[in-house]
């Protein structure tokens, strides 16, 4: 198996990717899931240290979800 795929798989249920998943239903539910993933990307090329959480949530914060 594809050790990035692997190590998804593994991550699936951890709190993290829960708080991933919500971030991106939110965001999608306001109509703004390409803005947010668009202003995360962002996020995390500038601050390259910063987790996907954490951009995600920085992103929906930035765009009033």
């Amino acid at each position: 198996m594809n050790p990035v795929k692997k190590k998804f798989l593994e991550k699936s249920t951890s709190e993290e990717m829960l708080d991933i998943v919500e971030c991106i239903t939110r965001a999608e539910s306001h109509g703004l899931l390409v803005e947010v993933v668009y202003t995360a990307l962002k996020e995390m090329k500038e601050y390259p240290k910063s987790s996907p959480l954490l951009a995600l949530q920085i992103a929906t914060e930035d765009w009033d979800i």
